[in-house]
């Protein structure tokens, strides 16, 4: 199915790096993955990117961006040339550690690496060039094509800054669009952290909770978990936990006959007095007041479903 003009890699001593030119008849690529970043702009032809359910069509002009690790294949319709770059971290950045290409998304990775945020945008967005840049990234890749795996002095560091102009290139010109998709998928992930710590609050709420021990359980500081909490809920770890223990509060009063005093205990409150006052604060009646009311309702609903 492939015609493939490519030049050999540089070593593993410099990391991982290979620029070609592919020709494609049509056909389709099988699912696969790889542990390397791979970056391919189509010339002529029409490619669709299949991620998981996800599908990318791929026109001239237009880039994929494929990271690491993600299960990717593709269908080739027609005759199709394209120019490729694939990479590992220790090659475009070889100061950095040798387990940042394992975590090549977490925000420390991408501010100390800022020509990844493309690979971070691809499932939500699309890069299609317009002529100028499609011209410009050409010229920077038929470079990059012609000096790779060369052993002139120089070749790999040259190799290694053109490859981040050509990456930076892209990001300048999809700018907005790949920062609104960072923050999106930052904030998605700050939503994972609170729900694991709602899932800990609920499994300890008779403990006395604080937030250093929160941000132990999740593996954070208190300060960076204290910002977390705040920017996706509006509200800080104490409120959080008050509303979580008076949710608790209310299940038990209207599901067990035990004493107002023992569901204070069994929900974190270690005075009786401060919890019927919070609890009056939060809903406007005492504890008791709201248990009879609750089953009083209850009640009336049970009565009315026997009448009909």
């Amino acid at each position: 199915m492939s015609d493939l003009s490519t030049s050999t890699a540089w070593g593993d001593t410099a990391g991982y790096f290979l620029a070609r030119q592919e020709s494609h008849r049509g056909g389709v690529f099988p699912v696969h993955a790889h542990d390397h970043f791979e970056a391919l702009l189509i010339l002529s032809g029409r490619r669709v990117q299949h991620y998981g359910s996800l599908e990318i069509e791929a026109n001239p002009g237009s880039l994929i961006f494929t990271p690491p690790g993600l299960r990717h294949g593709a269908t080739i319709v027609g005759h199709t040339a394209s120019l490729s770059i694939q990479f590992n971290l220790k090659f475009l950045h070889p100061e950095l550690p040798a387990d940042a290409q394992r975590l090549w998304s977490h925000p420390s990775t991408l501010s100390a690496a800022p020509e990844l945020l493309p690979f971070v945008g691809q499932k939500q967005m699309r890069y299609e060039c317009d002529p100028c840049l499609t011209e410009k990234l050409q010229r920077i890749w038929t470079s990059l094509i012609e000096r790779n795996g060369s052993q002139s002095l120089g070749s790999e560091q040259y190799a290694r800054a053109q490859l981040s102009i050509l990456l930076l290139e892209v990001l300048e010109a999809f700018e907005s669009e790949i920062i609104e998709v960072v923050e999106m998928e930052q904030h998605e992930g700050a939503s994972d952290k609170i729900d694991e710590l709602r899932q800990f609050i609920d499994a300890n709420l008779a403990e006395r909770l604080s937030i250093h021990e929160a941000a132990r359980h999740l593996a954070m500081s208190s300060s960076c978990l204290a910002a977390r909490i705040k920017r996706v809920t509006g509200q800080t770890f104490g409120e959080l936990l008050l509303k979580a223990r008076l949710q608790h509060a209310r299940e038990l009063l209207i599901y067990t006959d035990r004493r107002v005093s023992q569901v204070a205990f069994e929900c974190g409150f270690e005075d009786h007095a401060y919890f019927s006052r919070r609890f009056r604060q939060d809903l406007g009646l005492s504890p008791l007041e709201f248990r009879r009311r609750q089953l009083a309702e209850i009640d009336l609903s049970a009565i009315g479903a026997q009448r009909h």
